[in-house]
C-alpha cells in the first residue's frame, strides 16, 4: 500500500465550506491505490452531488498543483479582487502558493473558507458525479486530492435545500453535507379552553385567532441572500382582520426578543381570501442573532358564508385554513429564490345548528304561531339574518343589516338557527305563544361536542365524531333530533300582569247572588 502525501497541507479534513475553519486546516493529500473515493453520508434518496478536483496529486514529489481543468490563473486573480480576503492572496502566484495561504490555522476563518469555495466554483470542470446505495453518496474521484463538491440536485418546489459547498481531500473519507429548511406549524385557538391545536369552534360573528410558529435554520449563514414567505388561504367562512397582524420574535430558548427596526412585507388579496408575509432572514438575522423562531398572529372573523353542522359524523362542514412556507433553499444561488417549500398545515373551525321543535305537549302536534328569542350567556338577545331557507335563521354578523331579534314558527313548527358555538349555554325564550296556548319556559342548552374529557374531533380536526344536545340537567341527545318546547293549552288566560277575566265572572256572580238574598229578606220584613 503506497502512501502519498504534500507537505503543505496539514491534516487530512472534511468539513462542509463554512466548517474548515481556522482551527482545521488540511495537510495531506493521503489515499491508497483503487482507493480515491468521498463518502457523503445523507439518507435522502435521488440527490446528485458533483465532486470537482481544485488541486491534485500529479508525481511523487510534494508538488501542489492545479487540476486539469482548473483555470487557477483566473481562480487566484478572482480572489485577489474578492474584499473578503483582505491582503492575504496578494502575492501569490502558484497553486502551492494559494494551498498555504488556506492552511495556516492560525490565520484563515469560517467565513474565508465560505468565501473561498464560492469563488472556486466559478472555475471548476470535469466533475465527478456521486453514485448512491444505502444512504450514502460515494464520489469515487481519480486522483488524490482537494475537491469542491457541490450538490446539484434540483429542489424546486420541494421541501429540500441545497447543501452548503463541501471542501474535502479525496482518500475514502466520509463527510456529512449541511443542509438545513425551515419549517411552517398553524395552529387556531380554541376559544373556550384558552389553547392553541389543529382545532376551533365558534359562533358566527366571532373573531377567530390564529397563530404560525416558523422556525429559521442555522445554514442561513451560508446564504448570500435567504428569504421566506408564508402564505396563508382562508376559506370562505372568514374574513381577515387585516390590522391584527403581529409578530413575536424568539430566541432558541423560546425566549423573546425585542425586535425595533424590522418589518415583514405584508400583502394581502381580500378577494381569493389569501395573503403573504416575506420575511428578509438575513437582514433579520444581522440585527439579531441570536433569533431562531418568528410567530405570527392574526385574526379572522367567522363570517355568514361559514358551513354549518348539525349533526356527527360530519367531514365536510368545517372552515379550514391552511397555510405553507417558501423559502431559498440553494446556497449556490446567490439571488436566494425560494424554490423550497413545505408541506401545509391545515385547521379547521367548527359552528353548529341548534333545531328547534314547537309541540303541543298533549298531542305532539306541531305549533305554529310560537314567537322566539335567543339569548347569549350574558342575556343578550343575538340578532339573527333570514338565510332564504324556510325556517332557517343564522346569528348575524356585524356585517348584517336586515337582522330580526325574533322569529315565528309556521305550521311545521321547526327552526333551524346556525352559527351557534359548542359548550356555551344559551337560553331560548318563548316571547310569545300560540294561541290558546300557555307560554313555556325559558330552555338553557348547549351543544357539546366533548365525552368526558375526549375532544369530539378526529386528531387532524378535520371530522366531527361527537355533536350532542342538553337541555339544563338533562342528559346528552345528538344534536339533530334538536331542542323540543312543548305548550298546553290552558284557555284565553291574560298576559302576565292581569288578574284574570275569570275572577271578575266570579265576584260578578258573587254580587247578584247576593243582592238576591238581600231582595228576599226585605220581602220577608215587610210582611211581618
Amino acid at each position: 500500500m503506497k502512501m502519498k502525501k504534500f507537505a503543505a497541507l496539514a491534516a487530512a479534513t472534511i468539513m462542509t465550506v463554512s466548517a474548515v475553519a481556522a482551527t482545521s486546516a488540511f495537510s495531506v493529500f493521503a489515499t491508497t491505490e483503487n482507493a480515491n473515493k468521498i463518502v457523503i453520508t445523507d439518507n435522502v434518496d435521488g440527490k446528485t452531488y458533483v465532486a470537482y478536483p481544485i488541486f491534485n496529486q500529479t508525481s511523487a514529489t510534494n508538488t501542489i498543483e492545479w487540476a486539469d481543468g482548473f483555470t487557477g490563473d483566473s481562480f487566484i486573480d478572482a480572489l485577489k479582487n474578492d474584499t473578503t480576503f483582505g491582503n492575504k492572496f496578494d502575492t501569490v502566484s502558484t497553486a502551492a502558493d494559494v494551498a498555504s495561504v488556506i492552511s495556516k490555522k492560525d490565520n484563515w476563518t469560517e467565513e474565508e473558507t465560505a468565501a473561498f469555495a464560492k469563488v472556486a466554483a466559478k472555475f471548476v470542470s470535469n466533475g465527478t458525479t456521486s453514485t448512491y446505495a444505502n444512504g450514502q453518496y460515494t464520489l469515487n474521484v481519480t486522483n488524490a486530492g482537494y475537491y469542491l463538491i457541490i450538490d446539484k440536485t434540483n429542489n424546486t418546489g420541494k421541501d429540500n435545500a441545497n447543501s452548503a459547498y463541501i471542501l474535502n481531500v479525496s482518500g475514502k473519507t466520509t463527510v456529512t453535507p449541511k443542509v438545513g429548511k425551515p419549517t411552517l406549524t398553524k395552529e387556531i385557538k380554541h376559544n373556550e379552553e384558552n389553547t392553541w391545536g389543529v382545532v376551533g369552534d365558534n359562533q358566527i360573528g366571532d373573531d377567530v385567532e390564529f397563530r404560525i410558529t416558523t422556525t429559521i435554520p442555522s445554514e442561513v449563514q451560508y446564504y448570500d441572500k435567504y428569504t421566506y414567505t408564508i402564505h396563508d388561504q382562508l376559506s370562505e367562512g372568514f374574513d381577515l382582520n387585516e390590522n391584527s397582524l403581529k409578530y413575536v420574535y424568539l430566541d432558541e430558548n423560546d425566549l423573546p426578543v425585542t425586535v425595533d427596526t424590522f418589518a415583514p412585507v405584508f400583502a394581502n388579496n381580500a378577494v381569493e381570501k389569501k395573503f403573504d408575509v416575506k420575511f428578509d432572514i438575513k437582514d433579520l438575522l444581522a440585527k439579531y442573532p441570536n433569533i431562531a423562531k418568528i410567530e405570527t398572529y392574526y385574526s379572522a372573523k367567522l363570517n355568514g358564508n361559514a358551513k354549518v353542522a348539525d349533526k356527527a359524523t360530519n367531514s365536510t362542514d368545517n372552515n379550514p385554513n391552511t397555510a405553507y412556507l417558501t423559502y431559498s433553499n440553494n446556497p449556490q444561488d446567490e439571488s436566494g429564490k425560494e424554490d423550497g417549500k413545505t408541506p401545509e398545515s391545515k385547521v379547521y373551525d367548527w359552528t353548529f345548528t341548534l333545531v328547534g321543535n314547537k309541540i303541543d305537549g298533549q298531542t305532539g302536534d306541531r305549533l305554529a304561531g310560537a314567537q322566539f328569542q335567543l339569548k347569549d350567556e350574558t342575556g343578550n338577545v343575538l340578532k339573527l339574518v333570514a338565510t332564504g331557507t324556510k325556517n332557517e335563521y343564522r346569528i348575524a354578523t356585524g356585517s348584517d343589516t336586515a337582522t330580526i331579534d325574533t322569529i315565528t314558527t309556521d305550521d311545521q313548527g321547526v327552526f333551524y338557527i346556525k352559527g351557534i358555538d359548542d359548550s356555551v349555554k344559551y337560553t331560548l325564550v318563548e316571547a310569545k305563544a300560540p294561541d290558546e296556548y300557555n307560554k313555556a319556559s325559558d330552555a338553557k342548552f348547549w351543544l357539546n361536542t366533548k365525552d368526558g374529557e375526549d375532544i369530539g374531533y378526529s386528531i387532524d380536526g378535520g371530522t366531527l365524531n361527537r355533536l350532542q344536545i342538553a337541555k339544563g340537567d338533562s342528559s346528552d341527545k345528538d344534536a339533530k333530533d334538536g331542542l323540543t318546547i312543548e305548550n298546553n293549552k290552558g284557555g284565553k288566560l291574560p298576559s302576565t300582569g292581569g288578574i284574570g277575566t275569570q275572577i271578575f265572572y266570579g265576584v260578578g256572580g258573587a254580587i247578584v247572588v247576593g243582592a238576591g238574598v238581600l231582595l228576599i229578606t226585605k220581602k220577608r220584613a215587610k210582611k211581618d
